[in-house]
């Protein structure tokens, strides 16, 4: 049997990662495997793969709506600016990325609880296809471990900040498309409007609260509920890649720009804020704003930490699986006491 074997197997079956030369300390278990296991014992890791399975199935039927929602409600009635706009949108591009989390992170679950046992020989292409679903092998000379800490990292932040923004500063100032306030012309919508909006036409608010809402609370579930993940190291590599991956989006919207004539953010245009030194303003706070969320996706892991730690801490010495507890879970509890 390949090492790689191991990876796939329940964390009961190998207590750590091979010992490096001259080390006297077990490994922490692969970020890939902490995404398997919740930190409470009360989720069991197959109701892990039930909850990440119904997040999952709920994020799909809901990326199809908010499709026909950008296409036929949001661009559709507007003469100026076409559906390709939504390609550029930072609400997009941060669902696509929660979406491609969440399906890798329940195939990973499923997997890793429903075929445990993969023989590295066998070639059908039915074990090549688990394989592929499985968590990825971790060896001492892979960088796999940190860069999917990296997307983990940028996915949460992206899609807080999504719903951050959204809320804090489209709405009030009438770029929400949502009832109250005012619109971009400066006047009041209508309490009809509003009595409308929320009423026959049910469609548009959902789409927008589950965008702009749902988002944010699937990932605050995650990062406190459903995975064990730690907290990021090295933090300094971290917030140099969040810093990037936010300047890496302005340089596609202002792409986005030149292909559509428009800018995904009011504040982009140079027409609607008249001065550059606004613009720059803007793009400060834009900036800034995406490390403050990183602090607080930070302080939630630390959070979660504190709690599972002084849970464990009051348990017994040596616990032992329950049926609602799996084997991997009483592991990582015992780890995380111990640090």
């Amino acid at each position: 049997m390949s090492s790689s074997h191991g990876e796939r197997t329940p964390l009961i079956d190998r207590p750590g990662l091979p010992l490096p030369v001259g080390s006297s300390q077990v490994q922490d278990h692969p970020i890939f495997l902490r995404a398997c296991h919740s930190p409470w014992p009360c989720i069991s890791q197959r109701g892990l793969v039930y909850l990440r399975g119904l997040i999952f199935a709920y994020l799909s039927v809901l990326a199809a709506m908010l499709f026909i929602y950008k296409v036929e409600y949001e661009y559709g009635k507007e003469e100026k600016k076409t559906a390709w706009c939504t390609l550029f949108e930072f609400s997009t591009l941060a669902f696509v990325l929660l979406w491609f989390y969440h399906l890798t992170v329940f195939s990973w679950s499923f997997t890793h609880l429903v075929y445990r046992d993969i023989e590295e020989e066998d070639q059908r292409w039915e074990s090549s296809i688990i394989k592929k679903l499985s968590p990825p092998v971790q060896t001492p000379q892979s960088r796999n471990r940190f860069y999917f800490s990296i997307f983990y990292t940028i996915v949460h932040v992206f899609v807080i900040m999504n719903c951050v923004i959204y809320w804090a500063l489209l709405v009030p100032l009438g770029y929400g498309k949502f009832p109250g306030g005012k619109d971009k012309g400066g006047e009041s919508v209508s309490t009809s409007s509003a009595e409308t909006f929320f009423g026959d036409y049910w469609f548009q608010p959902f789409c927008l609260i589950n965008l702009y809402c749902v988002t944010g609370l699937i990932a605050i579930f995650e990062l406190l509920i459903l995975s064990s993940i730690k907290r990021q190291v090295p933090l300094g590599s971290h917030i140099f890649f969040v810093a990037f991956a936010l300047c890496a989006y302005l340089g596609w919207a202002a792409f986005g720009k030149s292909f559509t004539s428009e800018y995904p953010f009011f504040w982009m245009d140079r027409d609607i804020m008249k001065k550059t030194e606004y613009i720059a303003l803007y793009v400060s706070g834009f900036m800034a704003s995406g490390l403050i969320v990183f602090a607080f996706v930070y302080g939630l892991i630390v959070l979660r930490e504190y709690l599972t730690n002084k849970s464990s801490s009051g348990s017994q010495p040596q616990p032992t699986p329950t049926a609602n507890q799996s084997a991997g879970q009483v592991l990582l509890a015992e780890e995380d006491s111990q640090e």
